[in-house]
């Protein structure tokens, strides 16, 4: 195996950056699914979108491995309007209550978007005092309180406000000097600026896939669909690059690539995780294994949907998932690493 290119860390991050700030919730993710077919403008792929809106870009024709990312989020929709004037909301793909709680949103109406923020029903101790503690931690425990002079339902809805209305949150990004990335929706925005670092790396290199490959961007796979929905029948090989969740049982970690051995669904394919593993030897890439018990990627998507694929599992370490998140730098070029061997090797 010849040198991977070293890979450009700080446009890497000015990627990310750049991916953080467009929301793209499950159900509302054109805006991003038109700056992936931005950033995929400069190389010489294949791109075209399903009927869902699954972003697809080929080397070149009948491949038959792939990598998928996906570029949808966690998020809400507005479930009703209160007779004070809030907005109850149920969230959009698989996330606590408790992350939610205090969060700045932007409520996307027809008449345009209006500020918010989401707030637990007492969230005034000195209006509820220790009655603030005792609420449960639940969707329905929570309130949107937008920007605007409301009291009541009918002033909500002069507002434009409407059931079905997409909540988005904010991301609130930050990348701090010791190398530590830490923002909502990492989960999967990192995945994604790694798969186009990998890109960067190839053209600018000079390099071709050993064997055609296929990249997708997934819209929906907080709500399990995913892969499932985008990918040709004629792929036998698929990589999911997603979050690695870092915790005290879990082998995860933010300094590092992580291969999922296993998820929710069941276990992933041993002969293609098995030369993964030796690649990342053999490249001096910093790996670890981890089995992933609560969770499920664009890998279960495609096996759920019938797909006779071998599947394996790569991902970014992060503390927090699904939650205010954060990994480091090192874990995203080790991910890069990784994808860059594996789509450079037969």
């Amino acid at each position: 195996m010849s040198t991977l290119p070293p890979v450009n860390i700080n446009r890497l991050l000015t990627t990310l950056d750049q991916l953080l700030r467009i929301d793209s919730p499950t159900g509302d993710t054109v805006a991003m699914e038109q700056e992936i077919t931005r950033q995929l403008s400069p190389f010489s792929w294949q791109v075209s979108q399903t009927h869902r809106g699954n972003v697809l870009a080929q080397s070149s024709e009948d491949p038959k491995r792939a990598i998928a990312a996906h570029l949808d989020t966690l998020g809400a929709m507005v479930q009703f309007i209160r007779e004070d004037g809030r907005l109850e909301v149920t969230p959009l793909g698989t996330w606590s209550a408790r992350f939610a709680e205090g969060a700045r949103v932007t409520v996307k109406t027809r008449q345009g978007p209006i500020r918010a923020s989401l707030l637990p029903l007492f969230s005034s101790g000195h209006a509820w005092n220790d009655a603030v503690d005792a609420q449960p931690v639940a969707w329905s425990q929570l309130s949107a309180r937008l920007d605007r002079p409301t009291t009541s339902r009918e002033e909500t809805l002069a507002l434009g406000v409407q059931p079905g209305d997409i909540v988005c949150i904010d991301p609130v990004p930050e990348f701090d000097d010791s190398g530590y990335i830490i923002s909502r929706f990492l989960d999967n925005k990192a995945g994604i600026a790694c798969v186009l670092e990998m890109l960067h790396l190839l053209h600018e290199n000079q390099l071709a896939p050993a064997q055609p490959v296929l990249l997708a961007f997934t819209n929906a796979e907080e709500i399990g669909l995913g892969a499932g929905t985008a990918l040709p029948r004629s792929i036998e090989e698929l990589i999911s690059v997603d979050i690695a969740p870092v915790a005290s049982n879990q082998a995860s970690r933010e300094d590092c690539a992580t291969l999922g051995f296993k998820d929710a669904l069941g276990p992933h394919s041993r002969s293609l995780l098995d030369r993964l593993d030796n690649m990342a030897t053999a490249y001096d890439i910093d790996l670890v294994r981890d089995v992933f018990r609560h969770y499920h990627s664009d890998c279960s998507s495609t096996l759920t949907a019938g797909y006779d694929a071998s599947t394996a599992l790569l991902g970014f370490g992060t503390d927090s998932t699904h939650g205010y998140e954060r990994t480091h730098q090192k874990s995203l070029i080790a991910v890069t690493q990784m994808l860059t061997g594996y789509v450079l090797n037969n």
